[in-house]
């Protein structure tokens, strides 16, 4: 039963992922099966409960202040919910961060961002290929709507029952904002490592400007940080975070959003990092 449940909120998810990225009547087709996909995670966290009767502690103190339910109704009415837990105080518009910086994180972290739905299979399948070619992490299977509902409402907690979450809240987020407004939210509450949250933190904390006075190299090196924020920060990590610098502008390059030369050049260039 729980195999079954699981499997169908998965290929809903991704079936719809495409189709919202491919057809114009997406809309009563994300309707159909975001109410269908609740349905089966409900029916699947009742699943859990039932044939758990001792559920362990850590399970029982990670839902203690936000259970499951709660993050259920969130689905249907995510923008409430998601205002609740957005800090507009300390927000930097999309239009104040550098569109190569942008561009630099789409090439990284969702390459087919505007051109999909909540759920990318194409993806999921390159991130797997690239990867796997490579012998190391280059790209995420997750979309950055993903990511952003992860930031926001979830846990760390690699389950199966969190992956429906993410991608339920995921689908309600594509279908009520626009790719440039959850592009703005997932820039300003990623983590970008060494206590910076969002990027008008982390562009300070790193290199005491503003975003809208990074250089390339720069945008290059803070769109790398959130695959890995500890691990690549420039600080304490400065040649982890040099070699992932590159693997960015190399994707910025393979994509022609920057010439070879500039790449090249970008690469070379002085951070200055504050002490």
């Amino acid at each position: 039963m729980k195999k079954w449940l699981v499997i169908f909120v998965i290929a809903a998810s991704a079936f719809w992922g495409y189709e919202q990225g491919q057809s114009p009547d997406g809309a009563q087709t994300s309707s159909f099966l975001s109410q269908s996909a609740g349905w089966a995670a409900g029916k699947l966290h009742a699943w859990n409960t039932s044939v758990s009767a001792a559920p362990d502690k850590t399970s029982a103190e990670s839902l203690s202040s936000d259970t499951l339910e709660n993050r259920l109704r969130a689905v249907y009415n995510i923008s409430p919910a998601l205002e609740s837990r957005l800090n507009r105080s300390d927000w930097t518009p999309l239009s104040h961060i550098p569109s190569l910086l942008q561009q630099a994180v789409i090439a990284s972290e969702d390459r087919r961002f505007y051109d999909h739905g909540a759920v990318d299979p194409i993806g999921i399948a390159r991130a797997l290929y690239v990867n796997y070619q490579a012998g190391t992490t280059l790209e995420g299977g997750s979309t950055i709507a993903q990511q952003t509902v992860k930031n926001i409402f979830l846990s760390n907690q690699r389950t199966m029952e969190r992956k429906i979450e993410e991608m339920l809240l995921a689908i309600q987020l594509e279908r009520h904002y626009s790719k440039d407004q959850i592009l703005e939210m997932y820039l300003n509450t990623i983590y970008f490592g060494h206590g910076a949250y969002g990027i008008g933190n982390a562009s300070r904390t790193y290199f005491g400007v503003p975003p809208s006075s990074l250089t390339v190299g720069q945008c290059a090196m803070l769109a790398g940080l959130p695959q890995a924020p500890t691990a690549y920060d420039p600080i304490n990590h400065p040649e982890a975070a040099r070699e992932r610098q590159h693997t960015v502008l190399r994707l910025m390059a393979d994509q022609h959003l920057i010439s070879e030369e500039t790449a090249v050049k970008a690469g070379e260039e002085g951070l200055h990092l504050n002490p």
